[in-house]
């Protein structure tokens, strides 16, 4: 355990050195910066203790502005994770693109968007006009507003199948305590962007663990119940928000995000697109 803590507050050391680092480059190039999961909540929702560790730093660029960002990054050292069998699907098709750095640099996923495409969406310049600026001590750290860092969480379990940790969750829990929320504003971004049951879904979890969230405005819908009842084979939706039985990836992207989905085109305009970047994956290799 001590180890465990000694590492963290190392790790909390290195994510304040590397925000200061990335803000630079976000004024160089006219970026605005949001530090995401645990490059900020560590340091606004636990002290910055090092209590929350991740094992890299997430930001999310203004948009407009990614591929300017990304440029500085590397001419400062950074080198992109660039497989050589999947370049036009990294380039094109990834909604972010991963950094490492041979010195003293924790990886950095650069997220040019939130939500995986075409199956969900919540709009990078609606996300950035919401955007807080957090008090941890003598620093502030720009991020997602309240509602966003919600609605982000439910779509990072679902945009992963419901295989990460409960590290994610357990920020969101932190955060309610402290926060109160725009509810239809949620809900309407929810709606709006294909995520009513990946909300539903999250909500619920919080329930289980004793936060005071409302119902959808939804929930009662045959066709919601329906894809609840069917989603809930796979996934655990109580406590632990994780899965019941694994499922490679291929086959969970065929059955599960369409049914996570409120979008009719999820599938065939994912088929196309997947088409397409692979091939030119085969054209660039």
């Amino acid at each position: 355990m001590a180890t465990r803590l000694n590492a963290g507050r190392v790790q909390a050391l290195l994510f304040h050195r590397q925000r200061a680092l990335l803000r630079e480059i976000g004024r160089e190039v006219g970026a605005d910066v949001l530090f995401l999961k645990a490059a900020w909540s560590d340091a606004v929702l636990f002290g910055a203790h090092g209590a929350r560790t991740g094992s890299d730093l997430d930001v999310l660029i203004s948009p407009g502005r990614f591929e300017a960002f990304a440029a500085a990054l590397e001419q400062r050292g950074f080198r992109r994770y660039e497989p050589a069998t999947h370049r036009a699907t990294i380039e094109w098709g990834s909604k972010e693109w991963t950094y490492s750095h041979p010195g003293p640099w924790i990886p950095v996923d650069l997220h040019r968007a939130l939500a995986e495409a075409p199956w969900f969406d919540l709009d990078p310049a609606a996300v950035f006009s919401r955007a807080r600026d957090w008090p941890a001590g003598d620093e502030t750290i720009r991020s997602l507003g309240t509602e966003d860092q919600l609605l982000y969480a439910a779509l990072h379990y679902a945009n992963h199948l419901y295989e990460i940790d409960a590290r994610h969750a357990d920020d969101v829990i932190r955060l309610l305590a402290r926060e109160t929320l725009d509810w239809p504003l949620v809900f309407r971004e929810a709606s709006r962007g294909g995520m009513r049951l990946a909300l539903q879904i999250f909500l619920e979890h919080l329930r289980a663990w004793g936060i005071d969230v409302p119902p959808t405005p939804w929930e009662l819908q045959p066709w919601m119940q329906l894809r609840r009842r069917i989603i809930g084979r796979w996934i655990d939706v109580g406590s632990s928000l994780g899965r019941r039985r694994p499922m490679g990836r291929r086959s969970g992207v065929l059955l599960e995000r369409p049914v996570l989905s409120d979008r009719w085109g999820g599938l065939p305009g994912w088929a196309l697109r997947y088409a397409a970047l692979r091939a030119l994956d085969r054209v660039l290799r």
